[in-house]
């Protein structure tokens, strides 16, 4: 293992996650109601880290993103970035850990737009942002055509964030679930969870959403976590569902079907442990052959 992989076990306790599976439409303000009442619920559960679907603000729609988005910063405005506001105002009142699912971010100094998720501390700080780094640009024939290119930009970072008092993260957005480096990267720099927020559609979600999200943890052996927009009914993105919990061994702990809801996991701390143990594959990796992810990439 490389000597960017922590002595100390990657999670340090065990961690309740409630992935929040809703539905977004036009109306920001009622977007940002539901999500309210659904984190404070998943909160009064007990739910340390919850955790919102790509786009929960704002209908998934390239010819929308610009008109719903908001520029981020450490101590948002209510008016301007009403978004993000109310993120840190949920993640303060819920007293956990948020990962705000996505919401369009307009970085005023170069005009560009991003689909961005922003994480915020049990006390409501901003912690980490995570820009989308692949973006969903695909033609299926007979099925989804869709281009995120056309308004939104790529992020350009790997994104591990540290929750005080549990450990390590990795953080990407849906798409990004698809390239295997990231989530490598995210492991050996200490992850002891990957976390998508996502909004997967109904072509592809069939084939592959359970499996990229089974073999990301079995890859590194560590939890993954999906969150999904759930199924709308008014016609728009027809979004997937079926938000769930991989534990480190690919087995699915935790799912849900299309329709809306929470979904609840406690990730337990021995489970990672015993499951390098029984199949070694993290202590076995032959970096004299080919390289340490981990090591190429320092996060900033």
């Amino acid at each position: 293992m490389g000597s960017s992989q922590p002595s100390s076990p990657l999670l340090q306790k065990p961690l309740k996650v409630a992935c929040i599976q809703i539905a977004s439409g036009p109306d920001k303000t009622k977007n940002l109601a539901q999500a309210r009442q659904k984190v404070l619920e998943a909160a009064s559960s007990g739910a340390n880290l919850i955790i919102l679907p790509e786009c929960f603000n704002s209908p998934y729609s390239t010819a929308q993103f610009r008109a719903y988005a908001e520029p981020l910063s450490p101590s948002p405005d209510e008016t301007t970035s009403p978004s993000f506001f109310a993120l840190a105002q949920m993640a303060r009142d819920s007293g956990a850990f948020l990962i705000g699912g996505t919401v369009p971010e307009h970085d005023t100094d170069t005009d560009r737009i991003y689909n961005t998720s922003a994480v915020y501390s049990p006390q409501g700080e901003l912690l980490a942002s995570h820009r989308k780094m692949h973006l969903f640009d695909i033609d299926v024939p007979g099925g989804m055509s869709f281009h995120e290119s056309d308004t939104l930009s790529a992020g350009n970072r790997i994104t591990v964030v540290d929750l005080d008092g549990y450990g390590r993260i990795g953080l990407g957005i849906c798409y990004d679930m698809r390239f295997a480096e990231p989530s490598a990267i995210a492991a050996r720099h200490g992850a002891f969870a990957l976390v998508f927020p996502s909004a997967f559609n109904t072509t592809t979600g069939p084939l592959h959403w359970e499996l990229l999200g089974r073999a990301r943890a079995v890859d590194n052996q560590v939890y993954s976590v999906l969150c999904s927009q759930a199924r709308g009914k008014d016609g728009g993105y027809p979004a997937w569902g079926y938000s769930l919990v991989a534990d480190p061994m690919g087995r699915v702990v935790a799912g849900m079907d299309e329709k809306e809801g929470i979904v609840y996991a406690v990730l337990e701390p021995g489970v990672i442990g015993e499951t390098r143990v029984a199949i070694p594959v993290t202590g076995q990796r032959r970096f004299d052959v080919y390289p340490d992810l981990g090591e190429l990439v320092r996060l900033r």
